[in-house]
């Protein structure tokens, strides 16, 4: 898998090289779609807001100056999706469920061993919290999983979605809060409280 932010890398992409482009987009595409996923519900409209935003980065990937790539493509695929939830949502067709044909949902697999008990525990948590996620505001979720799920330290996700750090931080507060708030609703209790 090559360096998503190695400086040769990048400059032969930002020269015009395709190839150079594509080992970069190839090793963030699966992160990225899992991110864009949570963020949209649907796989449709996740390819189609990561096709579109890999679309965007190779015709702009000249601006790009220093930075992590990684960092910036998760920037143009989040907003697209925040944009493509206000649409919708503008447009009435925001879905709660998804359809029988999606994706389980964005859990991580569990490791091998624990018994069927607690697989199936996990997997009843894992669907509570990824219901409660639907009820966070889109950017409050955008901000909330590139922390939890992707890593990003504040300072990346306030560039990423184009904010003050305060504005991370308090959207990631909002976040946590509010799932926690649609846990609670549902009788969800963790077994470390």
């Amino acid at each position: 898998m090559p360096d998503t932010d190695g400086v040769a890398i990048l400059d032969r992409a930002r020269s015009g090289d395709g190839r150079a482009f594509e080992d970069l987009a190839r090793a963030v595409e699966a992160a990225l779609y899992r991110h864009v996923l949570r963020i949209v519900g649907t796989t449709a409209e996740a390819e189609d807001v990561v096709q579109d935003a890999l679309v965007s980065a190779w015709r702009s990937i000249g601006s790009l100056q220093g930075g992590s790539f990684r960092a910036w493509v998760f920037r143009i695929a989040t907003n697209r999706a925040i944009d493509s939830v206000r649409a919708r949502r503008r447009r009435g067709e925001l879905p709660l469920e998804p359809a029988e044909d999606e994706e389980a949902g964005w859990a991580e697999p569990v490791a091998p061993g624990p018994d069927h008990a607690e697989l199936a525990s996990r997997s009843e948590a894992l669907a509570l919290v990824e219901e409660a996620l639907k009820t966070v505001p889109a950017e409050q979720r955008a901000a909330l999983l590139l922390r939890d799920v992707e890593g990003f330290d504040y300072a990346e996700i306030a560039r990423i979605t184009a904010v003050e750090v305060g504005t991370v931080k308090s959207r990631i507060h909002r976040a946590r809060l509010a799932v926690r708030n649609e846990l609670v609703l549902k009788g969800w209790r963790s077994s470390a409280g």
